[in-house]
C-alpha cells in the first residue's frame, strides 16, 4: 500500500463535511459539523461475520502504519453486527452497536453474513442489521470505485481494449426505493399525477446522492 496516498486520504476523511440523511420531504437535510482535525480519533470497528473478523485485523495494522507515519492516534472500539450479533445478543444491529457508531468519529465496517443464518426470520438475519445501520445514521450513499490497473488488464476474461484505462466509480444510493418496500401505495405530486409512493421516497435519496457529490 502506498502510504503518502493513504494519509492523504485520511486528512480528506477527517476534514470532510457528512451530509444528514435525506428530509421527510424528499430533499437532503441540513450539512452536519465536520470532524475537526485533532491528535486523536474515536473508530468503531465492526467486524462482522465470514472472514470479516480476518479482513478487520489486517486493517488494523494498515490503520496502525498510518499512524506512525502520520503522528496522530486512533481508539479503536469494535461492536456486534450481523451474524456474530445475532449469536451474542440477538440482534443483528444491538442498541449499543449504534451507540458505539454515533459517539465515534469515524465507523469502520468489514462484512456480514452466511449460510448460517439464511433460515432464520428476517428480523434476525445479518442483513437486517446492515439495513437498521443504515437507516439509523442515514447512510444514503455507497461509493463503488472500478479501477483497472496496468498488472492486471490481461487477467479479464474482456478483451484489452476494453478494459483498460477504466476507471469510474458508481455511486448508489441505499436507504429508498426497493431495500425497505416503504413507503406504500400511491401519492399525488404537485401537478396532481398518481405516482407510486415508493418510487418518490427514492427520487429523495438520489437528491441527497447528487447534493452531496455535486
Amino acid at each position: 500500500m502506498n502510504l503518502p496516498k493513504t494519509a492523504a486520504l485520511a486528512s480528506l476523511l477527517a476534514t470532510a463535511t457528512p451530509f444528514a440523511p435525506p428530509s421527510p420531504g424528499g430533499r437532503p437535510a441540513a450539512r452536519l459539523g465536520a470532524v475537526s482535525r485533532k491528535d486523536s480519533y474515536d473508530i468503531t470497528l465492526l467486524p462482522g461475520d465470514g472472514i470479516g473478523p480476518e479482513i478487520m485485523e489486517s486493517a488494523k495494522s494498515v490503520l496502525s502504519a498510518l499512524c506512525d507515519r502520520c503522528g496522530f492516534e486512533l481508539n479503536l472500539r469494535e461492536a456486534l453486527i450481523g451474524g456474530a450479533a445475532i449469536d451474542a445478543v440477538n440482534d443483528p444491529f444491538p442498541d449499543a452497536t449504534l451507540e458505539a457508531c454515533q459517539s465515534a468519529d469515524s465507523v469502520l465496517l468489514s462484512c456480514i453474513g452466511g449460510y448460517k443464518w439464511d433460515t432464520n426470520p428476517r428480523e434476525l438475519r445479518p442483513e437486517t442489521g446492515l439495513l437498521k445501520m443504515r437507516k439509523s445514521m442515514g447512510l444514503f450513499a455507497n461509493l463503488r470505485p472500478a479501477k483497472v490497473l496496468d498488472q492486471l488488464v490481461d487477467a479479464s476474461t474482456l478483451k484489452r481494449e476494453v478494459v483498460e484505462g477504466v476507471d469510474v466509480m458508481v455511486v448508489r444510493e441505499l436507504t429508498g426505493d426497493v431495500y425497505f418496500g416503504e413507503p406504500k401505495g400511491i401519492d399525488t405530486d404537485a401537478d396532481g399525477e398518481s405516482v407510486v409512493a415508493l418510487v418518490a421516497e427514492a427520487l429523495g435519496g438520489c437528491f441527497a446522492v447528487v447534493d452531496a457529490f455535486w
